[in-house]
């Protein structure tokens, strides 16, 4: 192999990697942001200011919580946080303040994890309320789970894809029976699911600031990577194990995209209903 040989395999070891395990986080953040957006301006436009707290009183603290978590984990001190307060000039609803040292490269790299912080803490709590108030979830994460350990070595990303896809297609198709309609614990889930999933978003403060401990991520898998070559022990002998988790975390991002698109149907329909009553016109969202 060729030096040249060397480094293009490098590079392309690491930026799939890295777009496997990553991209989907901010992928799904962004959707996630945009229907968001468009359910708390159909509250706001319809109910005032306050209208937002339908579904902010619980996914903000989450938000926050997830941001702070993070901050612990990785050293920054948190200078102040505000886990609900809403303030109508700006428009934040909450806030954690941070500070850390630029020259600790674990305090740098936390930058990444606490700006998607609220990504990972808002998935494990959709995920516990799925699982405590639907029946039969925990049937569907132990066939979702079999299906990805079944991804072998070689195999390419298009099976990982189809996974990802049969695994969506088995969170829907438990959570939205005739006989959950009937249980009190559907409905529980169904809003509770909403006020967090509402709330699972990433802002561009929150991508900015990820980014800035992207750098350190990019070195670590580089440095895998090269050890990987120099030692043969490439990549593909453990690649699979790390992708073969991404059917489930996949799945969770599904669920927060279904139920936060769930929450802006019934809202502006409810929300249009009264704006269409209140001002003799049709409720614009965006």
């Amino acid at each position: 192999m060729t030096a040249l040989e060397f480094v293009k395999d490098l590079i392309i070891a690491t930026l799939s990697q890295m777009a496997s395990l990553f991209a989907g986080v901010f992928i799904f953040g962004l959707l996630i942001h945009f229907i968001s957006q468009l359910t708390f301006k159909s509250l706001e436009r319809s109910f005032g200011s306050k209208g937002v707290y339908f579904v902010a009183w619980l996914g903000t603290p989450i938000h926050e919580l997830g941001h702070a978590l993070f901050c612990v984990i990785f050293l920054h001190r948190i200078v102040e946080i505000k886990f609900f307060k809403p303030d109508p000039v700006t428009g934040t609803l909450g806030y954690v303040s941070h500070t850390w040292s630029k020259t600790n490269p674990w305090a740098v790299l936390g930058n990444f994890f606490i700006g998607i912080g609220p990504v990972v803490l808002g998935c494990a709590v959709l995920f516990t309320t799925f699982y405590f108030l639907i029946p039969n979830s925990s049937q569907v994460w132990d066939s979702i789970i079999f299906e990805v350990s079944e991804i072998g070595e070689g195999q390419s990303m298009g099976s990982y894809w189809a996974v990802f896809q049969s695994s969506s297609l088995a969170l829907v198709k438990i959570i939205f029976t005739l006989a959950n309609l009937a249980s009190w614990q559907f409905w529980v889930f169904v809003y509770l699911s909403i006020c967090v999933a509402s709330n699972i978003r990433l802002s561009l403060s929150d991508i900015k600031g990820s980014l800035s401990g992207l750098g350190c991520i990019i070195l670590i898998f580089l440095l895998i990577n090269f050890l990987g070559l120099i030692t043969g022990f490439g990549s593909e002998k453990f690649f699979p194990l790390t992708a073969s988790s991404l059917g489930v975390v996949y799945s969770l991002f599904i669920l927060a995209l279904i139920m936060v698109l769930m929450g802006f149907i019934v809202i502006y329909s409810v929300s249009a209903a009264c704006f269409r009553l209140k001002y003799r016109a049709i409720l614009n969202p965006f």
